[in-house]
């Protein structure tokens, strides 16, 4: 079967039930990361009213085509083989040469408007099935906003794309916080239409394990600034830091559960580490692991009962799952003999963690059970995987010596991207969850 025969096949199906994105049917059949990409044009938005120059809708097409490209499921076709220019062609079904396009091995079309005015700017956005030389209603979409919002329009459009193709909503309007810097680190923020991520903070010390507040609007991170490692947050909002978990002891992790309501947080006390469950605010403290060997690195299930952690307990460190209530306490981690870092899948079937080989690290996903362990990673050293809000990809931070970077993977390693460059050391991604 093609893939121009499949792509009729789902729009036919979608119209025939109802165009709902409750009713998608298609379920990752069509293709998924890594392999034979989907032939799409992205044109740039047709200036309708005060975007004389262009730049907000080629800066909405970058965006839009960096997300399909990131995602692994798409060829972009190259803009300068384009057939029309998109500020003196048409944007509805009747004014576009569908012939033209297909011969470019264009199967999917995105084209729209966009008029600016006062700040503000409405964007109208249209999917096309070139072969059936028609527009795609289910995908569809006009946003109002302001000029700075544009990116994030595209990001949305990009979600819904990757929704109508495969029955799941993309990760692309979201965020990933991390550290940089190099030997002192800060906490940025990056997003996909980023070249550069943006700093959040300004700590002159080293800091570590940033962790998004599920609304969005802080994040948690450990920081030396008063020489020992403590619980602190930055209001995004206000820029302000204030700290969490008051006292002496430290605190070497932190993870918020999925409600935002308490927090999971790796604390040392008597000279031994323990996973501790508190409130919002870091108080009222109860103990949750009690060994003589190290407990580090929590992670929360998304249902909120159970959490993963790493713990030395067997003689080297290992993952293990068990219940917040203290209950079911069960070894995860079946390959290697040195693993950290795990991160727990936001549907709640996979958990990834970092193992120990040939001198780095490698990013392992496995069941919940620990059965089908897959490494997805190999070559350099891979450390802190983090998941994207659908579940089917990862960041991490990825390099050789002193040099790292942010990689996105998907879940089966068939498709690497880099998201971030430069000479920066990025580590410790974290990847938030949708932006609504």
């Amino acid at each position: 079967m093609t893939r121009s025969v499949r792509w009729i096949q789902v729009v036919v199906a979608l119209l025939a039930l109802g165009a709902t994105r409750a009713q998608a049917v298609v379920t990752g059949s069509i293709f998924g990361p890594g392999s034979n990409a989907f032939p799409i044009a992205v044109v740039p938005l047709k200036n309708l009213g005060g975007d004389a120059d262009a730049r907000l809708g080629n800066a909405f097409a970058r965006a839009l085509s960096r997300d399909l490209d990131f995602s692994g499921y798409f060829k972009l076709v190259d803009p300068k083989t384009f057939i029309e220019d998109p500020q003196n062609s048409g944007i509805t079904a009747d004014a576009i040469d569908f012939v033209g396009w297909g011969s470019l091995g264009a199967q999917a079309l995105v084209k729209g408007g966009i008029t600016v005015a006062g700040g503000g700017a409405t964007v109208e956005v249209r999917l096309f099935d070139v072969p059936a030389r028609k527009d795609v209603p289910a995908v569809s979409r006009r946003f109002n906003g302001s000029v700075s919002d544009v990116p994030r329009m595209a990001h949305k459009i990009a979600d819904s794309i990757l929704e109508f193709l495969t029955g799941e909503r993309g990760p692309f309007d979201s965020q990933i916080a991390l550290t940089r810097g190099k030997p002192l680190k800060d906490v940025y923020v990056w997003t996909f239409d980023r070249d550069e991520p943006v700093k959040v903070t300004d700590e002159r010390s080293i800091v570590v394990g940033p962790r998004w507040r599920p609304d969005l609007r802080a994040i948690a991170f450990i920081s030396y600034r008063e020489h020992f490692q403590h619980l602190f947050q930055v209001d995004l909002g206000s820029k302000q830091v204030s700290r969490l978990v008051p006292g002496p002891n430290t605190v070497l992790s932190a993870a918020w559960s999925p409600d935002g309501s308490k927090l999971l947080i790796t604390r040392e006390e008597g000279g031994n580490t323990d996973i501790y469950l508190a409130d919002r605010n870091g108080g009222n403290l109860q103990r949750l692991t009690d060994h003589w060997a190290i407990d580090v690195s929590p992670t929360w299930a998304p249902d909120g009962k159970r959490f993963a952690f790493c713990s030395a307990r067997a003689g080297s460190p290992q993952i293990y799952v068990m219940g917040i209530d203290g209950s079911g306490l069960e070894r995860v981690s079946r390959v290697g003999n040195y693993n950290t870092s795990p991160a727990w899948a936001p549907k709640g079937d996979h958990i990834a963690y970092a193992t120990r080989t040939g001198g780095g690290f490698q990013i392992v996903v496995t069941s919940v059970d620990g059965s089908g362990s897959e490494t997805i990673t190999s070559g350099g050293s891979n450390e802190d995987p983090s998941w994207g809000p659908d579940g089917r990809y990862l960041v991490f931070s990825s390099g050789e010596g002193e040099r790292h970077r942010l990689v996105l993977e998907d879940l089966h390693g068939k498709t690497r991207k880099e998201l971030t460059r430069g000479s920066g050391d990025d580590t410790s991604p974290s990847w938030s969850p949708r932006s609504d």
